[in-house]
């Protein structure tokens, strides 16, 4: 085995070309078995991978010099230094140890390019949780691509020490932490750093992940240079969709200094791209300071110190409105994105103080994932195909000034319960009545029960800024009368602006009552399939319940970025549909006006369909304009249409999971 190579500060190193895991003659007591989880194929594994060490790693991504010793080497039950991992990563040195696992300098020894390795602790790497989930993170960060986010190459199990490690990109410099008392920044060069990491960040939450531990901890100055900060340690990243689970659970992550409200329990710990925004914005203050920004201490302090505001004194002139703009503790008042954030340090100092709702962007301008195809499914070949994207959240571009708040939609509050019998039955109604006015949204009570003498609500659905939508019905619950709820928003997916106009005008026919359209479960895990087009997806089910053939209806399919596109529109449609299904898919014809419609997705996230009842046509145009035509003269003529055909609307949205090991 040869030496690494030698440090250079002033570059860092590349990675090498692609080479398959196995080739060439394993070491000497190591057998040939080698397994990669998904997200890190075989081929990903052979590149070179270069790590960043976590927090308090002291300078953990710094080389040493050829004489210095090496560290103490912390007790390890997992790897030793000398070991080979997969054939292709030799253990070095130890560097560090943190709340995940430990950190390890080491050599690709096909390339002898220096890597770094991050191996999970042997309590966590037992756990079947921990490995489930830790195979979902790894689709997600190895896809990671920016010049200010560490790279991670590979993610995998070394089959015979049993355990789990993680190589990324790694880095010569110090961290940002280290060097705060002693860095100069003028205002061009902090609007830069701002500008690089937002960019990067920008970058992680369009591929659906939030990194929640920002902080001057996790951003590395390769070579000493604010030019060259990278974001470090994603280990704890949770992905976008507010109900997702991460290695490290749903609860607190992060530094106590730098974390967001909503990460402390505030405003319905509503997490998602803004809690990002909030600690970088506490990062450039630290920037701007020279030195902590002082916001932990317990956590009572640090609560109370948030709810009092950030001393922006330090900040300089043009850049004092983005960071208060970022630095808002309420969620729904704060920039929304790293897209916002751009926005706002392209307008300078001038940053609009955000109303309620969220900036409206132009829909053709809309940055997202790359789409899942999913489709109806029918015996032996796809058939029509169905908008339905299950994906996370999406990104809208910068420059796009605050909109004027929407105007509340037209339909008349649900009619009041009279003489409520219980306490459960009194916050129903109240919920109920809110529930109209909530602009962008559109949500149903998924659970409500009394328990321990609370009230417990679970609402679904979506809106555009699920904290704001929860804040006005927990004020609407408040102004009834009705204390002690625990609101639970965990299935109220965000959906894009570019969406609103459609649904503010879904919303104004809504069907009192509902009942039509409905799914037997909310989730459903992705697993394989027989379809040579998508191995792997998960299988909606909706089943429509009519219960009058003398009424006509139109289903489409609805996603998170507000597209729509109609799949059956009118009975005849819907007999075609039934006549060219195999074995009762993609339809089925259950009976006295009944219909259940199979679909594939084969991605996760969430998807909708939405349903209207009424007399036809139902012209496409009308029902599922493109987002750039849905203007105040479409929504006249969709209400005008609907009064005629006297239409109502249903809406249901459901979740695909990828949850279960293997």
């Amino acid at each position: 085995m040869s030496d690494p190579p030698k440090r250079d500060d002033r570059t860092t190193v590349s990675p090498s070309p692609s080479r398959r895991a196995g080739e060439g003659a394993p070491p000497a007591g190591r057998d040939d078995a080698t397994r990669w989880l998904p997200g890190s194929s075989a081929d990903e594994a052979g590149r070179a991978g270069l790590t960043v060490p976590p927090p308090g790693a002291a300078h953990s991504g710094q080389a040493r010099g050829p004489g210095a010793p090496p560290p103490p080497r912390a007790p390890s039950q997992g790897i030793q230094v000398g070991d080979v991992l997969n054939h292709i990563f030799e253990v070095k040195r130890f560097i560090a140890r943190g709340g995940m696992g430990e950190v390890f300098e080491g050599c690709n020894v096909s390339s002898e390019e220096r890597v770094a390795i991050k191996v999970m602790l042997p309590a966590l790497a037992q756990d079947p949780n921990v490995i489930a989930m830790f195979r979902k993170e790894a689709r997600t960060l190895t896809r990671i691509q920016h010049e200010a986010l560490v790279q991670y190459r590979v993610l995998a199990q070394e089959p015979q020490l049993g355990v789990l490690y993680i190589v990324t990109e790694y880095i010569d410099g110090v961290s940002l932490a280290d060097v705060l008392g002693t860095l100069r920044p003028g205002p061009e060069d902090q609007a830069a750093l701002l500008r690089r990491l937002a960019s990067g960040l920008r970058a992680a939450h369009a591929l659906g992940a939030i990194h929640r531990d920002m902080s001057p901890d996790n951003v590395l100055l390769e070579g000493g240079r604010l030019a060259g900060a990278k974001i470090i340690d994603f280990g704890i990243a949770k992905d976008l969709d507010p109900g997702a689970a991460t290695i490290v659970g749903d609860g607190f992550a992060g530094k106590l200094g730098y974390v967001a409200p909503e990460q402390l329990g505030d405003f319905g710990r509503a997490m998602g791209s803004w809690t990002d925004v909030y600690s970088l914005g506490l990062v450039m203050v630290a920037v701007a300071a020279g030195r902590d920004v002082q916001m932990g201490g317990t956590l009572v302090d640090a609560v109370d110190k948030r709810r009092a505001g950030v001393d922006l004194t330090p900040v300089p002139a043009r850049l004092r409105g983005v960071l208060e703009g970022m630095l808002r503790p309420d969620p729904a008042e704060r920039l929304r994105s790293m897209d916002d954030v751009l926005a706002a340090l392209d307008r300078g100092a001038g940053f609009a103080p955000v109303v309620p709702a969220a900036p409206a962007r132009p829909p053709d301008r809309v940055g997202r994932m790359p789409a899942a195809k999913p489709v109806l499914i029918a015996a032996g070949a796809g058939a029509a195909a169905l908008a339905i994207v299950a994906a996370a959240f999406f990104l809208s571009r910068p420059g796009v000034p605050p909109a004027t708040p929407r105007p509340a939609p037209t339909r008349a509050a649900a009619p009041t319960v009279a003489g409520p019998a219980s306490p459960a039955e009194a916050a129903r109604a109240a919920i109920e009545r809110a529930l109209p006015p909530v602009a962008c949204s559109w949500l149903d009570i998924a659970d409500l029960r009394e328990a321990g003498g609370r009230l417990q609500v679970r609402m679904t659905g979506v809106a555009d800024v699920p904290p704001r939508a929860q804040a006005e019905i927990s004020r609407a619950l408040s102004g009834a009368g009705i204390p002690a709820v625990d609101m639970d928003f965990s299935e109220v997916a965000q959906i894009q602006t570019a969406g609103c106009s459609a649904l503010d005008a879904f919303r104004a026919i809504r069907a009192p009552g509902g009942g039509r359209l409905s799914v037997p479960q909310r989730t459903f895990e992705i697993e394989p399939i027989a379809d040579q087009d998508y191995p792997r997806a998960s299988r909606p089910v909706v089943e429509v319940s009519i219960g009058d053939p003398g009424k006509d209806f139109a289903l489409a399919g609805i996603d998170p970025t507000g597209e729509i596109t109609p799949q059956i529109l009118g009975r005849a449609a819907l007999g075609e549909a039934v006549r060219s299904s195999k074995k009762g898919e993609p339809v089925a014809d259950l009976g006295e006006d009944r219909f259940r419609i199979t679909s594939i997705v084969d991605q996760v996230g969430w998807s909708g369909y939405l349903l209207i009842t009424g007399n036809g046509p139902f012209e496409p145009g009308l029902l599922a304009p493109p987002a750039s035509a849905r203007t105040p003269e479409w929504r006249q003529r969709f209400l005008a249409a609907a009064r005629r055909g006297h239409w109502q609307a249903e809406m249901v949205w459901f979740k695909s999971v990828d949850d279960r090991p293997g």
